[in-house]
């Protein structure tokens, strides 16, 4: 059986900031306006947004298309589920090659971008966001061990006087 994980602060603050993002990125529609709006220009930043590879909701655009929801869904995935892995496999997965199981996720999604940039494949919606769930629950998991494994640091306290 699986030794139980002791949260952490760290992981509570990253499970609270993805969280607050989910929300805030499928508020546009309901928000409406300029504060919609206004939403909306905050997440152009990290996204392209463009209306045909956008999720609506009551006919209006979210804040994220079709693979940032799914990277940022996968992420909050990822996060919320870690602990249910166990401190032997999230400190296995903290002490592995991270950015290898990153870049290998990556690769559905640079494979279904890339094989239709150039006309091999047709992604659509439904491909775009698994893709994008599939990196995001590793990028999730990655977060997580870290955050959940990791040892505070000890304080460096003054030598004594002599």
């Amino acid at each position: 059986m699986a030794r139980p994980v002791r949260m952490s602060l760290g992981w509570s603050v990253a499970l609270g900031a993805v969280g607050a993002l989910a929300v805030l990125a499928v508020l546009p529609p309901v928000l409406g306006g300029e504060p919609g709006a206004l939403v909306r220009g905050a997440f152009s930043t990290v996204c392209h947004q463009l209306p045909d590879r956008t999720p609506h909701l009551h006919g209006a655009p979210i804040a994220l298309c079709h693979r940032c929801s799914g990277i940022l869904a996968g992420l909050l995935a990822g996060v919320t589920l870690a602990p249910l892995a166990g401190s032997d496999m999230l400190g296995r997965i903290a002490r592995s090659g991270q950015v290898g199981w990153l870049v290998l996720a990556g690769v559905p999604t640079a494979l279904d971008w890339g094989l239709g940039a150039l006309g091999l494949w047709t992604n659509t919606p439904a491909s775009r966001m698994l893709t994008g769930v599939l990196f995001g629950i590793v990028a999730g998991g990655v977060l997580a061990a870290n955050l959940l494994t990791s040892r505070p640091s000890r304080t460096l306290s003054p030598s004594p006087a002599s």
